[in-house]
């Protein structure tokens, strides 16, 4: 008795004490503004209502308008809004875009905490009947610059989590930010990655609101023993399913619109259509060429197919699997990689890369590095590894834009991380994985593999870096931003020709595996 006595003695003496320090570290009461919080006198960002419009009416007064990809409309309207009726609305017909828009806010403390709040975000498409319909095919993203930059490409822009479902579009959690200032200025980047390419697509921006506030983030707040922390919510990497496709497939290209996973079949040189929600094969086109399918692309509603012995990409409709146009390109065409209206094809005997223009289908073609393998597109260029010395910048005009050659003969897999501006590189020859600095070519950081990468994929919602290893069957995942590795996958049996297919469609991962004649799936997701 005496002993349990004690032990409900020491419980309560502990309680007392984690009361007390609760007390000491409670979270002081912030500073907040009336509601509206955009139309308060004492709201930080300038027109945060939305209600004044610059002269030609294109963007609301005080900010500025940035696009990493495609071509949409900026209009400030008087409908959509949640006080006073006024937002910002960028849209575009049939075509995918990732743009915003930004505020530098000025006079602020060092030191001192401040609450930002992006207060609408709503998101609709148009299928012509006038009507704005819900769906989830639209990311919106809140950016930080500490350091008061206006650059959304900057390393300096810290991303938050993109948030998709289009239902609940008010006063999201990650679209609000409690910060220290660390200079007098701090710019916000308002990004919406549109990735539907069917019917008009539309955002609307409004209520943005900032304070100051004398809470601490919580990483600042002491916790006593027998005090517990929640986690944060961990991400379920697992092998899900696997589709039979046909002999030896090669590349993966995936539509986020029609939730469509292309996959080139090199012995029948056709496609295999995978619908994504059932994981199961929906058709077979055929490119009405026997030149072995290998890389393939899709921009613009169309697929290409590059035929690697007969010197050729295959066009083909990319709804109804029509075939549309052959062209002719570089010799031994092998990976593809199709965005914002252009197809690149790295042929890689060669030594070339063609360009076809997804509206007119005109071919371009410039040398570059020995040797070019596989693509991975940006906006208005695209990165081709070369295998004798690197990874080759090449414009919509096939034009070469620079050469990144730190990572050496063997180079590979590309993949690009457009939210930091990072580009991945698999060196096949020396077990490496570099991150670039995807604008200077300078490598930010590097890691050793023990088996020897193949292609490579990048998923923004988790900043995960999928990386095929082709002699052990098996893909390894890891971290974005500092290349730990997080787990290792098995997937399925992919031969002496296998390792050049992986692609990520919402929150799955698609994995050729060539001498099985399979795809496999991941699932890459977080609650």
């Amino acid at each position: 008795m005496k002993s349990s006595k004690a032990i409900f003695l020491f419980l309560c003496s502990i309680l007392f004490v984690m009361l007390l320090f609760a007390s000491v570290f409670q979270e002081r009461a912030v500073a907040t503004l009336s509601d509206p919080c955009a139309m308060d006198p004492n709201n930080l960002i300038v027109n945060g209502s939305m209600i004044y419009a610059n002269p030609d009416n294109t963007l609301a007064a005080n900010w500025n308008a940035f696009v990493l990809e495609g071509a949409p409309v900026f209009e400030r309207v008087d409908n959509e809004g949640i006080d006073n009726g006024h937002s910002q609305y960028i849209w575009s017909d049939a075509a995918t875009f990732d743009a915003g828009i930004y505020q530098t806010v000025n006079g602020l403390a060092p030191g001192n905490y401040y609450q930002f709040r992006w207060g609408l975000a709503r998101t609709a498409y148009d299928p012509g009947d006038t009507k704005n319909h819900t769906y989830d095919l639209i990311g919106r993203q809140l950016g930080v610059d500490l350091s008061g930059g206006t650059d959304p490409n900057s390393a300096s822009v810290a991303w938050g989590t993109i948030f998709w479902p289009g239902s609940a579009a008010t006063n999201r959690p990650e679209l609000s930010r409690l910060f220290a200032a660390q200079t007098s200025h701090t710019t916000f980047f308002l990004r919406n990655i549109n990735t539907s390419s069917n019917y008009r697509n539309k955002v609307w921006m409004d209520a943005i609101c900032m304070w100051p506030t004398d809470a601490p983030p919580l990483s600042n707040i002491v916790y006593l023993p027998l005090m517990i922390k929640a986690s944060a919510p961990t991400c379920t990497i697992s092998h899900i399913g696997t589709i039979t496709v046909g002999a030896h497939p090669k590349g993966i290209a995936v539509d986020s619109a029609t939730n469509r996973a292309f996959v080139s079949l090199y012995d029948s040189s056709s496609v295999a259509v995978i619908n994504s929600a059932t994981n199961s094969v929906t058709a077979t086109w055929s490119t009405n060429n026997s030149g072995h399918a290998n890389g393939i692309g899709m921009t613009s509603g169309k697929v290409f197919v590059a035929l690697r012995d007969t010197n050729s990409v295959a066009i083909l409709d990319g709804t109804s699997g029509a075939f549309i146009a052959n062209r002719t390109v570089g010799s031994q065409p092998y990976g593809v990689g199709a965005a914002n209206g252009y197809a690149w094809i790295a042929n890689f005997n060669s030594n070339s890369v063609s360009v076809v223009d997804a509206g007119t289908l005109n071919v371009t073609t410039s040398n570059v590095g020995g040797n070019p393998a596989l693509v991975a597109p940006s906006n208005d260029r695209a990165f081709v590894s070369y295998w004798t010395g690197g990874v080759q910048v090449v414009g919509t005009d096939s034009s070469p834009i620079s050469d990144f050659t730190a990572s050496g003969g063997g180079s590979f897999g590309v993949a690009l991380n457009t939210a930091v501006n990072r580009l991945y590189v698999s060196n096949r020859d020396t077990n490496q994985i570099f991150v670039f600095n995807a604008s200077t070519g300078s490598i930010i950081t590097s890691v050793t593999l023990a088996q020897t990468p193949y292609a490579l994929a990048y998923n923004p919602s988790t900043n995960h870096l999928f990386v095929v290893l082709a002699d052990v069957n098996q893909v390894d995942v890891r971290d974005g931003t500092t290349l730990d590795s997080i787990t290792t996958v098995s997937v399925g049996n992919q031969g002496a020709d296998g390792g050049d297919g992986i692609a990520v469609l919402n929150g799955q991962v698609y994995i050729s595996n060539n001498a099985a004649g399979t795809v496999s799936v991941l699932s890459d997701s977080c609650p």
